[in-house]
């Protein structure tokens, strides 16, 4: 007997149905003789066999397969059409949400620089580069500027009509029942 046959399910199913032949229902007789537990468990599949070959087995009725599909059919219909929608013609917010967005980031650094006020100044020595002033951005009078508040806010609104109009879309689909 060989040290590495090992007896599965799959193979003992097979070996109770008669589908092994040869070598492998040769070395599958072998080790049922060497271990009984086995043996118990091959008893048990017969059994069941046994117990199932009793049942007689309904004919499907004409058309079962067709009646399956059109129920399947019929029960996905209402979920493509809660599905979202792709609306046509109102990407012009998201568009303009992203337009505001990029504002809110470039004007400032295009905008806003201020000179240092004096006690905050950058000297390059004179030696090197006449005398110059590094601008500096004022970020506190940018934060606290009407301009920003009054972007966000407007900005938040374009995102609250965008979702009531997604919300509205999906109602109508719901309501109109497609």
């Amino acid at each position: 007997m060989e040290n590495n046959f090992m007896l599965t399910d799959d193979l003992l199913w097979d070996y109770a149905d008669g589908f092994l032949e040869g070598d492998e229902k040769l070395r599958v007789d072998a080790y049922l003789r060497q271990h009984p537990e086995q043996q118990a468990r091959l008893e048990a599949i017969m059994a069941e066999k046994r117990a199932f070959s009793g049942l007689t087995l309904e004919k499907p009725n004409a058309g079962f397969a067709q009646q399956v599909i059109a129920a399947w059919a019929a029960e996905q219909a209402p979920a493509k059409a809660l599905q979202p929608l792709k609306a046509k013609g109102h990407d012009w917010i998201l568009w303009g949400i992203a337009a505001a967005f990029g504002l809110m980031i470039a004007v400032p650094f295009l905008m806003a620089p201020t000179a240092a006020p004096a006690e905050f100044a950058f000297r390059v020595p004179e030696e090197y580069i006449p005398q110059i002033q590094v601008p500096t951005f004022d970020w506190v009078g940018f934060i606290s500027s009407a301009w920003l508040r009054n972007t966000v806010l407007l900005t938040m609104a374009f995102m609250g009509l965008k979702i009531l109009d997604k919300y509205l879309q999906v109602r109508n689909v719901r309501l109109s029942g497609h």
